[in-house]
């Protein structure tokens, strides 16, 4: 088994519009349902109000409703918005699944490129996702993983590529976390005063920490994967 994650530039959707925005996005919940999409996504941007503005006024969006908004001191902004689509075409998301394709995590959007992590049988079946998602536009293959590879130490490389995969917010949140003790056992802050030293609100701390949380895990978890795995083989 791979994984991989692919990212494609759907031109007929909203998420194309954004591609200068310097913006990011993550559906924390999704469905389909009659030639329509629901969905619940957290945006991050420095240019906020261009971001709803063109989403917001794309012609497949028929309900568009910011349920949380908030800004930091850096300049950033993040909001938490209710979106219906409708679509002509099935859009990359609901063929991926429908084609019987596993996703892992959330989808995302970044800069005007639609993101999906893909849990796949072999580079074969990544391929057939490559020309599934050409259809929609140009593919690119950002993130490869062997499960099956035996890796114990992360290279310099690696490490780079973590640091840079973590935005500024997130590391503040999460460095901050740390040097506080809310991971000790027992907690020695709590998530709202975390969020009241950083001037956010607790649902913001929330969704930076859970993010740069889950990429530490994420990174840890692909290079404990040897081990365990030899473990296992051992037994």
């Amino acid at each position: 088994m791979i994984t991989a994650r692919l990212a494609v530039r759907h031109d007929g959707g909203w998420a194309a519009d954004l591609g200068d925005c310097n913006c990011d996005g993550e559906f924390l919940t999704y469905t389909y349902r009659n030639n329509r999409s629901y969905g619940l996504v957290a945006f991050q941007s420095d240019r906020l109000d261009t971001v709803l503005d063109r989403v917001r006024s794309h012609d497949t969006v028929e309900e568009f409703h910011v349920i949380e908004r908030d800004g930091t001191d850096d300049g950033w902004e993040t909001a938490m918005v209710y979106l219906v689509t409708s679509y002509r075409e099935i859009p990359p998301m609901e063929m991926l699944i429908y084609e019987g394709y596993f996703p892992i995590g959330n989808p995302s959007v970044e800069n005007g490129l639609f993101k999906v992590d893909l849990l796949l049988e072999d580079k074969e079946e990544l391929e057939l996702a490559i020309d599934l998602l050409d259809a929609y536009g140009r593919v690119t293959v950002e993130y490869l993983s062997d499960e099956l590879r035996y890796q114990t130490i992360p290279t310099q490389d690696d490490f780079e590529a973590l640091a840079a995969d973590i935005s500024p917010r997130q590391l503040a949140v999460l460095g901050l976390a740390v040097e506080r003790g809310y991971f000790e056992d027992p907690r020695e802050v709590t998530l709202a005063e975390l969020a009241a030293e950083l001037d956010i609100t607790k649902a913001t701390a929330s969704l930076h920490l859970r993010r740069a949380r889950l990429k530490v895990v994420s990174f840890l978890a692909a290079h404990m994967d040897g081990p365990r795995r030899a473990v296992h083989s051992a037994e």
